[in-house]
């Protein structure tokens, strides 16, 4: 099946000539010729030579490289192609005070166009705000300069980085600066503001990212290191990125109707103490890519007791595995905590696996199922939780101990038996002090999708599906 970038009629990308006042000849004769000043476009970035063709529109390609010190705003009048790294303000250098740092806000306007290749990364530093905020009708794409979108790896991704706290900053720490490094050398992050704010980011798409930056380090396709949950972070997908869908180095930011589609590795990974909450994800793994774990979860920090734990909130989601295959559905490492409540997985061969004794065992550190709808085989010996390395069962609860037959409908929503089979509606409980995060209609279904939603131009996720309508075709479960 050949993909096809929805906003993308035709691409083409044109050099235009330049004219000057002399030849070469005539500059190295020193004949009083001028060299052309290079032409700014969204006041921090290089109008370049060539054109990128939207629709019907044929868009200057503006150029961002190096650091944005200064507020800017990207508009619809151009395409913007990330050069390298590109980092906003300078909070990702190792800092010793908040004093130090230059704080830049970043403005993109609804319905901009990013193009990037190889490295091309935009790295929010800590100390600064990117203010994406697309629309349904009108979202934010982020992705790589051809002409499908059938890649990985062809680019970076978002990362965004914040003054939260991060179990690498050291056992108790209440410093209100903590230099941890990045993965994928994009800067530090840590702090002890879990209210940190990051700015606003919604209705954004990232696709064909997960560029490799060495052997076995990739860029996710977003990256939340040490992010607060003041930052807003609602209606985003990530597609097709070689690496994960969104990973969360400590931090306790929060994220509302989220998407994940045929990402390479995990879907939803997390480290270093995050406590954030997640609420409505649809996540498809094995579409036409390999996908790993469906969330791989870890502590290890200097520790596997290192505080703070990892315990996020993650309600109503909803896991498919398609044909492609994938491991397992849930990888709980070294230490981590998480409350998992109203969840529904399809079409997995794997289920539930512990790591290390300390899984779940930590204070404040539990990892608990409520609600859940797991279809997936059992290990050996039948049972749908595999332990490995002295893990423990009795640190979890909630694993089912019997197979459930989960079907999902066009909205993706859960039909059938399955969709009444909710207990009791499930407190749901704020990983941080964000306790109004939650919407409480979520308690009463499992699964991302409410079951009275039946048609998928209803559905919550139908914007991206307007950009992106292979994401979302079905496809037979494994």
């Amino acid at each position: 099946m050949e993909l096809k970038k929805l906003f993308i009629a035709m691409m083409a990308v044109s050099t235009v000539a330049m004219t000057g006042c002399g030849s070469d000849d005539d500059d190295n004769n020193n004949s009083g010729t001028t060299t052309p000043t290079e032409e700014k476009c969204a006041t921090v970035g290089t109008k370049s030579n060539e054109t990128y063709t939207i629709g019907e529109n044929a868009l200057p390609i503006c150029d961002l490289s190096g650091v944005i010190s200064e507020d800017a705003t990207l508009t619809g009048d151009f395409v913007y192609r990330l050069n390298g790294y590109v980092t906003v303000g300078n909070g990702s250098d190792e800092i010793t005070s908040k004093a130090a740092v230059n704080s830049v806000t970043l403005t993109v306007n609804e319905g901009v166009q990013f193009r990037s290749s190889g490295r091309g990364s935009l790295i929010i530093s800590r100390g600064s705000k990117l203010m994406a905020n697309g629309t349904a009708a009108n979202p934010i794409v982020m992705s790589s300069a051809d002409f499908n979108n059938e890649g990985q790896g062809e680019w970076g991704g978002l990362v965004m980085q914040g003054y939260a706290k991060n179990n690498q900053c050291g056992e108790g720490s209440v410093a209100e600066i903590c230099n941890v490094a990045d993965e994928a050398d994009t800067g530090f992050h840590g702090g002890n503001d879990d209210a940190d704010n990051s700015g606003s980011v919604k209705y954004l798409i990232v696709a064909e990212g997960g560029f490799e930056i060495g052997p076995d380090e990739e860029v996710n396709g977003i990256t939340l290191h040490s992010v607060g949950y003041g930052t807003t972070l609602e209606n985003i997908m990530v597609f097709n990125n070689a690496d994960d869908g969104i990973e969360f180095f400590g931090g306790a930011a929060n994220v509302k109707n989220l998407i994940l589609v045929d990402n390479g590795d995990e879907s939803i990974d997390w480290d270093d103490g995050y406590r954030g909450n997640i609420q409505y994800a649809l996540v498809r793994q094995g579409l036409v890519h390999k996908g790993d774990h469906g969330i791989e979860a870890d502590n290890a920090g200097l520790s596997n007791k290192a505080t703070p734990v990892s315990k996020p909130t993650l309600a109503n989601v909803t896991f498919q595995q398609n044909s492609v295959g994938a491991d397992d559905l849930f990888r709980f490492k070294l230490g981590t905590g998480g409350e998992l409540v109203n969840i529904a997985a399809d079409g997995y061969s794997e289920c539930v696996r512990l790591e290390h004794p300390e899984s779940g065992a930590n204070t404040d550190g539990e990892l608990t199922l409520t609600n859940v709808l797991l279809e997936c085989d059992a290990y050996e010996g039948g049972s749908f939780l595999t332990l490995k390395d002295g893990a423990l069962a009795e640190n979890i609860t909630g694993v089912p101990t019997a197979a459930t037959t989960v079907e999902l409908g066009n909205a993706f929503e859960v039909t059938g038996d399955a969709a009444a089979t909710l207990d009791s509606a499930a407190a749901l409980n704020s990983a941080n002090a964000s306790t109004e995060f939650f919407d409480a209609a979520g308690a009463s279904f499992i699964g991302a999708v409410n079951p009275t939603v039946t048609a998928a131009e209803s559905a919550w996720w139908n914007w991206a599906a307007a950009v992106l309508p292979e994401a979302f075709e079905s496809s037979e479960a494994k």
